[in-house]
C-alpha cells in the first residue's frame, strides 16, 4: 500500500472508531465533554480550512479511483468471461483490479465519514439538549422556579399591552380631534368660498 492510501486508510479507521463511540449510548457527562471537544475543534479556523481542503482531495482522489475502476472495466483485458473460461488470470491485470477497487472503496468510506460525522454530531447536539430539559424537568424546583419566571413574563407583558392600549386610546383620540379640527376648518373655507 503506497503512502497515500496508508494515510487514507488510518484516517478511515480513526473515522469510524470516532463514529463507533458517537452512537454508544454514553453517559451524559461523558457525550456532552466529546460534543465540547468537537465543537472547539469547528470552531477553529485552521482545523475547518484543513478539513474541508482534505475533503477535497480525498474526494478528488475518489473521482480518480472510480476513473481507474471504469478504464480497467472498459479494457478488453477485463474481460472474466475469457478467464473463466480459460483458467488464465494474468496476476497483474487482477492486481491492478484489485488495488483500483480498494482504492474506491476506501476513499468513498473516507468521504462519507466525512459527511456522516457532522450529521452524527448535530444529533448528538440536539440529544444533550433534550436530555438536560429532560432532566430539569424532573427536579421539582427548577419546575417552581420556570414556573414563577413564566407568570412574571406573562405579568410583564400584560402590563405592556394595557401600556399599549391605553396610548392607541390616546391616539386615537387626538387624530380623531385632529380630524375633527381639519374638517370643520375644511367646511369653514368652502363656506367663504362661495
Amino acid at each position: 500500500m503506497g503512502i497515500l492510501m496508508t494515510i487514507l486508510f488510518a484516517t478511515l479507521t480513526t473515522q469510524m472508531v470516532l463514529m463507533t463511540i458517537l452512537v454508544l449510548p454514553l453517559p451524559l457527562r461523558l457525550r456532552k465533554s466529546s460534543f465540547n471537544v468537537y465543537s472547539k475543534l469547528y470552531d477553529n479556523k485552521e482545523f475547518r480550512t484543513v478539513y474541508s481542503v482534505a475533503g477535497v482531495v480525498v474526494t478528488l482522489l475518489f473521482i480518480d479511483a472510480l476513473k481507474s475502476t471504469w478504464k480497467l472495466k472498459t479494457n478488453d483485458t477485463y474481460n472474466l468471461t475469457q478467464y473463466r473460461a480459460t483458467y488464465q488470470h494474468s496476476s497483474d491485470v487482477m492486481a491492478r483490479i484489485f488495488y483500483a477497487q480498494r482504492n474506491v472503496y476506501i476513499s468513498g468510506a473516507v468521504v462519507f465519514f466525512g459527511f456522516a460525522i457532522p450529521t452524527v454530531f448535530t444529533i448528538v447536539r440536539r440529544l444533550i439538549k433534550y436530555e438536560e430539559l429532560a432532566r430539569a424537568m424532573k427536579d421539582p424546583k427548577q419546575v417552581e422556579a420556570k414556573i414563577v419566571e413564566l407568570k412574571d413574563q406573562l405579568s410583564k407583558k400584560t402590563k405592556e399591552v394595557e401600556v399599549f392600549e391605553s396610548q392607541k386610546k390616546g391616539l386615537e383620540r387626538s387624530y380623531d380631534e385632529l380630524a375633527d379640527k381639519l374638517n370643520s376648518s375644511e367646511t369653514a373655507s368652502d363656506k367663504k368660498k362661495d
